[in-house]
């Protein structure tokens, strides 16, 4: 078994800027040496370790991350060395970060609290709402003050703050962008089976709820925009609706309630440019690009049936196709190999990438899960490259 390079690790923190510009710089190198042997328009192939790894692995309390700008710097520094010592993938890195204060900062400007645990899973304390469909119990929301908006700002002057004092505003620190879609907010919110009554029993209530998300998220971007001295609505924008997942979302349920949702923002925002859910959106992808036709490329979870999308969407749409980890960690080889054979044939009349997904260690070490993984990329190397 190959043995991870834990060189990322040692390295003093005033280091780290200077080793992952290394890095970059070889990665560069590398990929230039596949598009000269293999081609610029073979099938590129990305990976990413999935956060709830770091803690683990870096040996820290994901907490930690949220109350210290400066570990989060150090962190996120260390990974991206350590993926590009260790991954056989086609993406590199730069030097760049959005502030953190959790990846469901946004729920938080709705009242509910997220907490999380050491390894950083999401803990959702419940909101009166998930008791009670009523719009009156919500507050509209103050941008500096209201959940973990004051973190956040705080987390974000802070980076700026250290990129500039430890790497001479090196490293580029970004404000994250309100991206999560209505659905998502709403099913955490009232919970799945209070969404399913309210479309069926109360569908005035359902429409009203989904309007007010889809309003607070605009007010937000906007609000952002102000914050940063930057342009709304921005040229694009993108909306991360993990629970559009057919068929506990059905294709009726989606074009009476969720379509007026995505319009809407469209209408405020921009243009959507970029859609991504976990679940399977093969029956209403059709659908979706007809409401974001400024998208020209899908993002397919490995949920979906990749064959069967690519029979019912225009070629001219690129494909973006990610891997479940546990089909990339566990699966034969024969499995891959047929996996990867259905791509190959995608591959001949469509623009494919693909993305070995949110990696965790699933096996006795994190040097076995990443070799099982970089096994996979070098295969789909192998059979897509031509």
């Amino acid at each position: 078994m190959n043995v991870l390079n834990r060189e990322a690790m040692k390295i003093p923190s005033d280091k780290l800027v200077e080793a992952l510009e290394e890095r970059i710089a070889a990665k560069r190198a590398v990929l230039e040496e596949r598009d000269r042997l293999w081609g610029k328009n073979r099938v590129l192939v990305g990976s990413y370790m999935e956060n709830l790894a770091l803690p683990e692995l870096f040996g820290f309390d994901m907490n930690e991350i949220f109350e210290d700008p400066g570990l989060a710097l150090d962190i996120e520094l260390r990974y991206r060395i350590f993926w590009l010592d260790n991954s056989h993938d086609d993406w590199n890195s730069w030097l760049g970060m959005p502030a953190n204060a959790g990846k469901y900062f946004d729920m938080t400007l709705f009242g509910m609290e997220v907490r999380h645990t050491a390894q950083g899973v999401p803990l959702f304390m419940p909101h009166p709402v998930a008791q009670k469909p009523d719009l009156s119990l919500f507050k509209p929301f103050d941008f500096r003050t209201t959940g973990e908006m004051p973190n956040l700002i705080r987390h974000y002057k802070k980076l700026k703050e250290l990129s500039h004092t430890r790497y001479g505003d090196k490293v580029k620190i970004y404000f994250p962008s309100f991206r999560r879609g209505p659905l998502d907010i709403y099913i955490q919110m009232r919970g799945y089976e209070g969404f399913i009554e309210d479309v069926y029993d109360n569908p005035e209530f359902a429409r009203e709820f989904l309007a007010y998300i889809v309003n607070e998220r605009a007010r937000w971007n906007r609000e952002r925009a102000d914050f940063l001295g930057e342009k709304f609505p921005a040229d694009s924008t993108y909306v991360a609706d993990d629970w559009l997942n057919v068929p506990f979302i059905t294709p009726r349920v989606f074009e009476e309630f969720i379509v007026p949702a995505y319009e809407a923002i469209q209408r405020a925002e921009g243009n959507v440019t970029g859609f991504h859910t976990c679940g399977v959106l093969t029956p209403v992808a059709k659908r979706l690009l007809e409401i974001f036709p400024a998208m020209k490329t899908l993002e397919v979870s490995g949920w979906n049936d990749f064959a069967e999308l690519d029979k019912a969407i225009d070629p001219e749409i690129g494909f973006h196709l990610n891997f479940i980890n546990t089909f990339v960690l566990t699966a034969s080889e024969t499995e891959h190999r047929r996996m990867l054979s259905t791509i190959a044939r995608i591959a001949e009349h469509r623009h494919v990438s693909l993305c070995v997904q949110a990696i965790v260690r699933m096996h006795e070490t994190f040097d076995e899960t990443i070799e099982r993984m970089n096994r996979f990329i070098d295969l789909a190397h192998e059979m897509l490259r031509v």
